[in-house]
């Protein structure tokens, strides 16, 4: 008689050798069928409801009647002297499409449980905010489907996604794109988060951080945070090899059988509105209820049946953590990686020492830039009145605080030597220096991406924006703000000063044009 597998004599941290070759040998017999969706080992459910066994389980599209099947089609009652039990369930990456996404606010800080993506393709969650062990700087840790793709690419921008909008808003820009996998190890991708960004190594909603990962057991309740949906609870039902369908190349479906394990809300685990998983979890926590400590990635959510579940609650297919992070080179961010980066000796941009300034009276000697502080971007898109008194320049303040930047530069912008302008010599009398003497360096100040850019070069080579109206409001604040432009008889711009200039060469032009 085939030996029975409870939960109470069963090692739910590691399966047992002879339950591990169970299920590669089932997977090798029964992985090629067209109805296959999963191999695992986990509890035996009967008429909806969990049972203490534990047996070796194979996951169907759909479960059939014995006698709608041919002979070769049915499925032995036990596979090397293990129970087989069969449930019915598909499951599939679950990315909320951008034009179903709710309008939420939008955070000052990047953490784990925050809404992000691609532009324009959907939207999933962060999991964890991480370190890159190669390089030492923090960034983002989701799925590959969130954060890249089939039409992914190195340093793509990856956003976080607070509004009800699929266009490519700069204030959204939070991180770039660095590294993924898709393959039977896992669904995972780290995204690095951009020098000036905010971030906590927090989860949504909590004050805890979490400094630890471990594997699964069979059996424990984990918690699940993410923005897209109420904060869950679910329990470990099984462990093994999971089959979901990928767009792995543009207009290219593929299926890809991943490791990982089942979570499945039960009834007697109260979770607000009923139920587990919603569309944009995907690259969500699952941590530890009892020890805090991260247990897996969320990949997939689990297909509604035609024909009702085999299961009580809702399934849900998740990545081990601690395979994820060995496989990428990461580890947890912590608070010491929070103050190493924004401490005394750290090397700040000019936004992050803008911002911290916020915190602080401007009388103040020395702010500290410990903790940066969030800053509320300005509408770009405001109407403003076209009968401005236009300002002197010395009714400004000195703070760094006032200029807002509304873009973004873009990291990998074409880069060259200042001297290299043959296309320039024909501007020189009217922009040599209103450019090199007073824009060029006024854009170094701002951010060191600006170097070797063109004077005939377009904006938007360096400067990605919503609208023209963010890059014209972006130069009428810089001008005002930088002493620069002192001294040559300019008043202080407005935005509409710079309608139509598409070039660099054209703002120089523009600022020679209004200058006494």
């Amino acid at each position: 008689m085939a030996d029975l597998h409870t939960a109470e004599k069963f090692d739910k941290t590691a399966l047992s050798d002879d339950l591990n070759e169970s299920l590669k040998r089932a997977y090798l017999a029964f992985g090629n069928r067209s109805n296959f969706r999963g191999i695992d080992i986990g509890y035996r459910w009967r008429q909806g409801q969990r049972t203490d066994e534990i047996c070796l389980r194979m996951h169907v599209q759909r479960k059939l009647p014995i006698d709608a099947l041919l002979p070769s089609q049915v499925l032995p009652s036990h596979v090397e002297g293990i129970a087989l039990d069969v449930i019915e369930a598909a499951y599939q990456p679950s990315l909320e499409p951008g034009a179903s996404r709710q309008s939420t606010t939008r955070q000052p800080y990047t953490m784990g449980g925050l809404s992000c993506g691609r532009s324009g393709e959907g939207a999933g969650t962060i999991g964890l905010v991480v370190i890159d062990r190669t390089t030492g700087k923090p960034g983002i840790l989701s799925n590959w489907h969130v954060l890249a793709g089939p039409r992914a690419r190195r340093n793509d921008p990856i956003m976080l996604l607070g509004e009800r909008d699929d266009e490519f808003d700069p204030r959204n820009h939070i991180a770039n794109l660095k590294r993924w996998m898709l393959d039977r190890s896992g669904d995972a991708a780290l995204a690095e988060l951009l020098p000036d960004q905010p971030w906590l190594p927090l989860q949504f909603g909590g004050l805890e951080c979490i400094s630890k990962t471990r594997s699964a057991k069979l059996g424990e309740i984990l918690n699940k945070t993410s923005q897209a949906s109420s904060a869950a609870q679910a329990r470990v039902d099984g462990k093994g090899l999971y089959r979901l369908q990928y767009e792995t190349r543009p207009g290219m479906m593929e299926c890809r059988d991943i490791e990982g394990i089942n979570l499945v809300y039960e009834a007697d685990i109260p979770v607000t509105g009923g139920k587990v998983s919603s569309a944009g979890d995907s690259g969500s926590a699952w941590v530890s209820a009892a020890s805090g400590e991260a247990v897996a990635l969320q990949i997939g959510g689990q297909i509604a049946s035609a024909t009702g579940s085999s299961r009580s609650g809702q399934g849900v297919i998740a990545n081990e953590m601690t395979p994820i992070l060995e496989n990428l080179g990461l580890r947890l961010a912590n608070f010491e990686d929070l103050l190493a980066q924004n401490g005394q000796s750290a090397v700040l941009t000019r936004r992050q020492k803008s911002c911290a300034a916020l915190a602080f009276d401007i009388e103040e000697t020395m702010p500290s830039p410990l903790w940066p502080h969030p800053q509320h971007w300005a509408d770009a898109t405001a109407s403003r009145p076209h009968q401005i008194p236009r300002l002197e320049r010395n009714e400004r303040k000195a703070s760094d605080a006032q200029i807002v930047p509304m873009v973004r530069i873009l990291p990998n912008g074409r880069a060259s030597e200042w001297g290299n302008q043959a296309t320039a010599s024909r501007h020189f009398n009217v922009c040599h220096d209103i450019w090199q003497n007073r824009l060029y360096p006024a854009l170094l100040d701002y951010d060191p991406n600006f170097r070797g850019v063109f004077l005939e070069e377009a904006i938007t080579q360096r400067i990605s924006a919503k609208d023209e109206r963010s890059i014209h409001a972006f130069f009428s604040r810089l001008i005002n703000g930088s002493a620069r432009f002192d001294g040559i008889g300019l008043k202080q711009v407005l935005p509409d000063d710079f309608r139509g200039a598409t070039k660099y060469m054209q703002i120089c032009e523009r600022i020679e044009y209004l200058t006494i």
